[in-house]
């Protein structure tokens, strides 16, 4: 029999998946002495990635990462989807649901976008995040407001996005990404 460990803080989640699981041995990951006996983890937490031992991650939200060795579905899917994640792997293959697959693609193309940019313009991405004003950002780098303006009206050209608020629903995840790993 396959032994499949969850851990998740959700204690429906965790319910639920028992019954979807119910032709597998389920266990829950903090009651585990030794994980060496697991064929599978479902997992929330992040920093059970670096387990070594198959695994699947369940999203909650919508920040894939870049970089993963195992298999992600989000908390929130079907039945069927959780089923083939297991099946796929269980033989050793990475299974990414098909509606994380296209948000991954955009989230890889927005951060190859963001390694492209100068420092001026990262600078003024972080800027914007943090609220500041054009005003605000030209009294810091000593530049004039109109500049700040002109710079602004070309990184919003270049990243796709309308404008500040656009910028920062599609960049935030990402520069908060990037100043955690530098």
């Amino acid at each position: 029999m396959t032994n499949i460990a969850i851990q998740t803080d959700s204690h429906i989640i965790k319910v639920g998946l028992k019954e979807i699981l119910k032709d597998y041995e389920v266990f829950d990951y903090n009651k585990l002495e030794n994980l060496q006996e697991i064929d599978l983890l479902l997992f929330e937490k992040e920093e059970l990635a670096k387990e070594k031992v198959r695994k699947i991650r369940l999203l909650k939200n919508r920040i894939i990462p870049l970089n993963n060795d195992y298999s992600i579905i989000r908390l929130d899917t079907s039945e069927d989807s959780i089923l083939e994640a297991i099946d796929k792997t269980l033989r050793n293959h990475i299974y990414i649901e098909e509606k994380l697959k296209e948000l991954k693609q955009n989230r890889i193309k927005k951060y190859t976008v963001l390694k492209e940019l100068s420092r001026r313009e990262k600078y003024l991405i972080e800027e914007i995040i943090r609220g500041k004003s054009n005003k605000e950002i030209s009294q810091t780098i000593y530049i004039s407001e109109k500049t700040v303006k002109n710079n602004l009206t070309k990184l919003y050209k270049k990243l796709e996005v309308k404008g500040r608020d656009d910028l920062r629903i599609n960049y935030y995840d990402l520069i908060i990404y990037s100043e955690e790993n530098n």
